[in-house]
């Protein structure tokens, strides 16, 4: 959280799309439909392995909360000089009361307990969107939760 990193141009459209290929399977495993809209030529500066990381923790929390016969959408819309990457499930979501809570590390939540998991997923999200000078916003999808990473 308090240090820097290699930044390369990363593109982005690339790293969803190979992100939403790798989970495929395990939403299959699940019954949860997983589909995806990727605009294409998005590019940002910044470390491919960490925003891999924070879309791999996003995708998890995704198809973890999500329960079988669900949805998860991911899309990356904008134009391509200002990406907006969206995870969104059909799972319980998050109060609107509770989502600032979440970010923090080893927070969860008492639907969340009964769960694999540490509590660190979507605190790391908010580090690495931080790190790249993007927005992290959790919103509702009614229902489920809406998750956008806007660069």
């Amino acid at each position: 959280e308090t240090g820097t990193v290699a930044r390369e141009e990363v593109n982005l459209s690339e790293l969803v799309a190979s992100m939403v290929e790798l989970y495929a399977p395990v939403s299959d495993e699940r019954g949860i439909e997983l589909s995806s809209a990727v605009a294409p030529g998005a590019a940002v500066q910044g470390n491919r392995q960490l925003l891999a990381q924070a879309l791999a923790n996003l995708l998890d929390n995704a198809l973890k909360f999500t329960p079988a016969g669900g949805h998860v959408r991911v899309q990356l819309l904008g134009p391509p000089s200002e990406p907006e990457v969206v995870v969104e499930d059909d799972g319980p979501g998050i109060p609107a009361d509770k989502r600032e809570i979440v970010l923090g590390r080893r927070v969860r939540l008492e639907e969340a307990r009964k769960l694999p998991g540490s509590g660190l997923g979507l605190s790391l999200v908010a580090a690495v969107t931080k790190l790249h000078g993007a927005r992290l916003v959790l919103d509702d999808a009614g229902p489920g939760l809406r998750v956008s990473l806007k660069f």
